[in-house]
């Protein structure tokens, strides 16, 4: 295991190594940070996020970021630009645009209500702030706008916004916002991102 850091991000682990072999191609600038959010389970330590990015890999899909629930990160680094298959839009073209961050969690499987998906997310405090600080580098580095986006212009998304802009058939739900009738508290990571980048991350 390699430890890097990003600005103020210490103690990130990189999945650069492993995440180089999913990459396809490279372009010159990214416009999206898109969230999306795995259906495993929480592991103490590293096992959780390393397990992710090894099933990644395999399926040749790969992943910019990845934070579990004790706000460890992984980053694959020196990939930022890279061109991963994570969100498919069709001619929305988000897997060339998008810088992804997967959310490890079991929060769709542990209730069918999105109130109470709603709620369990609330109590992943630790989780939502690291997401907000790696948005916030994102944004520093890349120069991504801290907005809503539902994908179409530049900002922060999610997989259930891309498959809902591009009618994406058999598409993901993951990340559904609570603000457009789901669960997940987009606008609360987006805060914290503000306030994070405003703090210099």
């Amino acid at each position: 295991m390699s430890r890097i850091t990003l600005g103020k991000i210490t103690n990130v682990e990189n999945i650069g190594p492993m995440m180089g072999s999913a990459a396809h191609g490279f372009v010159v600038s990214k416009s999206l940070i898109v969230l999306h959010e795995t259906v495993s389970s929480d592991i103490a330590g590293w096992s959780d996020v390393m397990n992710v990015a090894h099933y990644l890999d395999e399926k040749d899909y790969g992943m910019h970021g990845i934070i579990d629930y004790e706000a460890n990160i992984a980053w694959s680094k020196r990939l930022g630009r890279a061109i991963f298959y994570h969100a498919t839009s069709g001619r929305g073209l988000v897997n060339t645009k998008g810088i992804g961050i997967e959310l490890i969690s079991r929060v769709m499987l542990q209730s069918y209500s999105n109130y109470q998906r709603w709620l369990i997310w609330w109590k992943r405090e630790a989780q939502l702030r690291a997401a907000g600080k790696l948005c916030a580098w994102i944004s520093r580095v890349h120069g991504i706008p801290l907005v809503d986006s539902d994908s179409s212009f530049p900002g922060v998304t999610t997989h259930w916004e891309v498959t809902k802009r591009w009618n994406v058939y058999g598409g993901h739900t993951d990340c559904w916002p609570k603000h457009k009738g789901g669960y997940f508290p987009k606008l609360r990571v987006l805060r914290y991102a503000k306030t994070y980048k405003a703090l210099g991350y």
